[in-house]
């Protein structure tokens, strides 16, 4: 089930390529083709559904096994033998809820996907699907060379979502740029990545006379202070890269100017998951010496990314870009919790993975919704939006206060944990913190909150209601930050194992010095 698992949303998007393909070859009538136009769409939509599905069997039966034991499915297969390269996947608690997320935003990623007016759309969903499978490959493999393979396959699809998809009222050299930074920046961070990998590889084989990538026997591989310290600079680069923290998060606002809605979507939504997954799956464990002694570097860079996109959010008018910077200050904060080396602040990122991005999916859906009723993303002109456009004022304000973390929601879980467990160990650090995130509210609050009312001429008004399936998306992100927020046990016990092992890495070097 495993396999299938992972494997299934790239098998539909080649499904859905293929029957694209086969529409646009054959001869039919107009009143046929515009029957089956939706059929790419439908493949795609089946897949993921079927996948999700999957998801939810896998998690049924892990919430039976008690949360102090360790529930896991696996694969092992011989891959390329001579190098020790195997395709080993480990299904764990912590993966299996952060694939449950993608699936779900990737569902409705594809359901928003027929609102917007896409060419070559089996291409499209061979993207999203293709991107869908290496990012769920990512969160289960455990060997290293192909964590590598498949962490370098994601920017593959992303280069083409926001490239042949991305805003059309720009120029064609423009459009690219996005795209280009954000594959620059991927290559220079991969690439030290990869030397740290083969040379982690290098030095087990040198001690053991045996290759092998397994990051479980890496682990335990003995290494110099100085050694381990370099080595996780190189895995560091890649994922500060791609979370991204200032200053390396000029991509991140580029590709989102630059894409449709359904690309932030999948951005903000899938791609920087990857990133605070791998801090806590593979920099932690492997280099639990060095990622103690980096810890002051990443807290302050953190903190001030969490100022510092806070501040820039204050000027903002375009509406995408303001949720960008939302978005990265955001993660400046769960990255800046996550070397706090608590069990609590631990689960507490976990839940915090998920809500930012429901409720950052959420907000790019307003973005998309309000651009369509005013022709325009400049905040300064959204007025009147409560007398104006029934239901979406009341989704905006919903979407801005999980952002902001209101009781109720999976954002006030996630924050409350995620600053209980780190006040414990560093007070002082935890309430400059929560000083980032008042600073984080308030921009927020002070861009958003005159769009709702004022008086707006209702021929400037090119939407006054919206669609069921507008209201279907928005009430099902609703729902699932509610349900975390009322019940986040079925989340908590699922990652417990996981983040405990974790934190048993720093806690033993801590105990060592």
């Amino acid at each position: 089930m495993l396999l299938w698992l992972v494997f299934l949303p790239v098998i539909g998007g080649f499904i859905s390529w293929l029957s694209n393909v086969f529409l646009q070859r054959i001869v039919v009538s107009t009143d046929v083709q515009l029957r089956w136009q939706r059929l790419p769409m439908m493949a795609a939509f089946t897949t993921i559904s079927i996948t999700l599905i999957l998801a939810i069997i896998l998690w049924i039966n892990a919430i039976n096994v008690e949360p102090d034991l360790s529930w896991s499915k696996e694969v092992n297969i011989d891959w390329i033998p001579l190098l020790g390269i195997h395709f080993h996947l480990v299904l764990g608690g912590l993966s299996l809820v952060v694939i449950t997320s993608t699936l779900f935003i990737v569902l409705l990623v594809i359901v928003y996907s027929s609102k917007e007016n896409l060419n070559n759309v089996g291409l499209f969903y061979l993207c999203v699907l293709f991107m869908t499978s290496a990012i769920m490959m990512l969160f289960v493999i455990t060997d290293l060379f192909l964590m590598f393979f498949f962490w370098e396959a994601v920017a593959i699809p992303i280069y083409f979502l926001i490239t042949l998809w991305g805003r059309r009222d720009l120029n064609s050299q423009l459009r690219f740029n996005g795209a280009s930074k954000f594959l620059i920046y991927t290559q220079i961070s991969s690439l030290l990545m990869l030397i740290s990998i083969v040379s982690l590889a290098l030095i087990n084989w040198d001690l053991t006379g045996q290759w092998t990538f397994d990051y479980q026997i890496l682990t335990k591989t003995p290494i110099s202070s100085n050694t381990e310290f370099l080595l996780m600079l190189g895995f560091l680069a890649a994922f500060v890269i791609r979370i991204p923290l200032v200053p390396f998060h000029n991509w991140f606002i580029e590709a989102h100017i630059e894409s449709s809605i359904t690309g932030s979507m999948m951005v903000s939504g899938l791609l920087l998951n990857t990133a605070t997954f791998g801090l806590l799956r593979f920099v932690i464990p492997l280099f639990p010496n060095a990622s103690l002694a980096i810890m002051p570097i990443i807290s302050i860079l953190a903190m001030f990314t969490v100022f510092y996109a806070a501040l820039l959010a204050f000027n903002q008018t375009d509406i995408k870009k303001l949720i960008a910077y939302i978005h990265i200050a955001l993660m400046g904060f769960v990255t800046a919790i996550i070397y706090s080396g608590s069990v609590i602040a631990f689960q507490g990122v976990v839940i915090q993975m998920i809500a930012i991005n429901l409720a950052i999916v959420g907000m790019f859906m307003i973005s998309g919704l309000l651009a369509e009723c005013y022709l325009t993303r400049n905040i300064n002109q959204f007025i009147g939006l409560k007398e104006q456009v029934r239901y979406l004022s009341s989704f905006t304000l919903f979407f801005m206060l999980a952002v902001l973390g209101i009781p109720g929601t999976a954002n006030f879980v996630g924050n409350y944990m995620m600053l209980l467990g780190s006040f414990t160990s560093y007070s002082y650090y935890t309430i400059l913190l929560v000083i980032g995130l008042l600073l984080l509210s308030i921009s927020l609050i002070i861009r958003m909150q005159p769009i709702f009312y004022g008086v707006v001429n209702k021929v400037d008004m090119t939407k006054h209601f919206l669609s069921k399936k507008d209201i279907l998306l928005l009430s099902s992100l609703l729902i699932a930050l509610i349900f975390i927020g009322l019940y986040p046990k079925v989340v908590l016990d699922l990652s417990y194992s996981t983040v405990n092992q974790t934190q048993q890495y720093i806690t033993a070097e801590r105990v060592g010095e």
